[in-house]
């Protein structure tokens, strides 16, 4: 190598015990990268529904599709005339609306049909 090589380059040394931290906190943060990659491209694969597909996940009327809708039980979007549903907010919705039938206290039953109905006032609509 010659003067100019030389004095362009610089040489940082650190301990090995550094440099092991060093390497572990870029592997934590390519993790974090790679996790997020995956979350925006699983986003990306949401899968959209019709109201008919909807209506045969659930069992329901088109009257009950749209009291769901109203009541914002089920989030919906519209494109022009047609109302379209993610299927991760209809997953969330059975889930809110399933009631488990292991359930054996009258409390618990209560509080299952309280959910279920919406009538559960702690409750949040968004989760």
């Amino acid at each position: 190598m010659n003067d100019k090589t030389m004095s362009a380059m610089n040489v940082i040394m650190m301990e090995k015990s550094d440099f092991d931290k060093l390497v572990g906190q870029i592997e934590v943060i390519a993790e974090h990268i790679r996790k997020n990659e995956t979350a925006k491209i699983q986003d990306r694969a949401e899968r959209w529904l019709s109201g008919e597909e909807v209506m045969g996940i659930l069992g329901a009327s088109p009257r009950t599709l749209q009291r769901y809708r109203s009541t914002g039980r089920i989030p919906y979007y519209k494109i022009g005339k047609k109302c379209l549903y993610r299927l991760s907010d209809v997953e969330r919705a059975l889930e809110m609306c399933s009631i488990d039938a292991g359930e054996e206290s009258p409390d618990g039953l209560r509080r299952q049909y309280l959910v279920r109905t919406g009538r559960m006032p702690e409750i949040s609509k968004n989760t």
